[in-house]
């Protein structure tokens, strides 16, 4: 027994060794004391843009979060794509009128940015091929859609090989 655990705190301290060494030799980034504040603001408009799309005033804050970093990642200039989606939305709040979304032909990256944050808020998917990053499945808006009647949804219910027997 004694064995056992000298030589798992000698495995614990070659960790913490390596670790904090590794935390010595490779560069961290510099942290901007504005980069909070704009994520934050950053963050809020997603908030209330994805609410203006979906129609729906309660959405779920964890995929809201989840979706905002994996636009980030696989939209270029997502930032200030937002803010323009914002302040076209805002200026022009018929295009949310509509029974399908279009915008003016000079709005082509606010309409691609809204088709991209709408799908992910449906499908739990944002990007495509493969920069597509899954997000989630059972909390997306077209699950809970589907939530009276398929619950969880899209899973079998019953024993294995119990929705191949006829009714």
């Amino acid at each position: 027994m004694k064995h056992y655990s000298r030589r798992r705190v000698l495995k614990m301290a070659g960790l913490v060794a390596i670790t904090s060494a590794a935390g010595h030799l490779l560069p961290l980034p510099r942290l901007n004391a504005a980069q909070p504040q704009a994520d934050a603001v950053a963050q809020a408009n997603f908030i209330q843009v994805s609410q203006w799309l979906t129609q729906q005033e309660n959405l779920n804050s964890t995929v809201a979060h989840a979706l905002f970093i994996a636009l980030n990642q696989t939209q270029q200039a997502f930032t200030a794509e937002l803010t323009q989606l914002t302040a076209l939305l805002q200026s022009q709040p018929g295009l949310l009128q509509q029974d399908h979304l279009t915008f003016a032909a000079s709005d082509v990256a606010s309409e691609k940015l809204a088709k991209a944050i709408l799908g992910g808020w449906y499908n739990g998917v944002v990007g495509k091929g493969k920069h597509a990053l899954y997000v989630t499945y059972v909390n997306t808006l077209a699950n809970q859609l589907v939530n009276d009647k398929l619950v969880p949804p899209s899973f079998s219910y019953g024993k294995c090989g119990s929705w191949a027997q006829q009714p």
